[in-house]
């Protein structure tokens, strides 16, 4: 196809072309569609998978992108399934700092923390994003990749009414992080959403020193007693009218 000229060079990726032949070149490449070429073992997570799901109106300057540390044991290549691999070597995630303009973060996780990932099909091909309830989550968790936490917060109150109680409990619980139950529980509370999950983390809550909704500012006075939790940042945009 090189040789006939019905592919071109991707600018600064090696190994990753577009094909520019008129019966496959329907519509422009997008930098996500890149993203999966280069690493189609990574989920677009963060700030991208806040504008994805349309969370937040910011503008992100810059991609980020979810991997496990072992990519070939947690997915495929989007838009494949296992009998295409028969026989065949799994290609290999590259992990570049540039795709077309945007500079990209690559976040690294065990394989079981690879999880509550899907592919969506927006564009007619796969994208692997981050759910709404683990985009939301990896705000409590990493709010400097997300915009601030007041832009994680903006993200939870917008997704209220969509919000799939279940899958988020369960994915809270499968990542066995003590202090996230809390801040969900805190969160959910803030946004009148009851689930009888959260009820079972309230009362395994242990007593003494707060534990803080925001693992990177100081400690507040201001506190959850209910659920022992320093609420040491401005939590109106998760106010909720009755």
């Amino acid at each position: 196809m090189q040789q006939r000229r019905q592919v071109r060079p991707i600018h600064g990726l090696r190994h990753v072309y577009e094909v520019t032949v008129p019966y496959a070149s329907q519509s422009p490449v997008v930098e996500d569609e890149i993203l999966m070429e280069v690493h189609p073992y990574a989920a677009l997570a963060y700030s991208t998978a806040m504008v994805f799901h349309n969370l937040t109106n910011a503008t992100p300057q810059r991609m980020y992108a979810l991997v496990s540390t072992q990519p070939e044991l947690t997915a495929l290549p989007p838009d494949t399934q296992p009998e295409d691999w028969a026989g065949l070597r799994l290609v290999r995630g590259r992990t570049p700092a540039m795709i077309g303009s945007q500079q990209v973060t690559w976040v690294r996780v065990a394989p079981e923390r690879y999880s509550g990932v899907w592919e969506y099909h927006p564009y007619g091909h796969g994208v692997r994003v981050t759910t709404p309830e683990r985009t939301l989550v990896d705000g409590l968790l990493q709010p400097e990749y997300c915009g601030g936490i007041e832009n994680v917060f903006e993200a939870w109150e917008r997704a209220r009414d969509t919000l799939d109680l279940n899958a988020l409990t369960q994915l809270v619980d499968h990542l066995q992080i003590g202090v996230l139950r809390q801040r969900v529980g805190f969160i959910l509370d803030e946004l009148r959403l009851p689930h009888p999950r959260v009820e079972q983390w309230q009362a395994a809550t242990q007593r003494g020193g707060s534990s803080r909704l925001v693992a990177s500012a100081p400690y507040a006075s201001h506190y959850s007693a209910r659920w022992n939790l320093s609420i040491n940042a401005p939590v109106d945009a998760l106010t909720t009218s009755p």
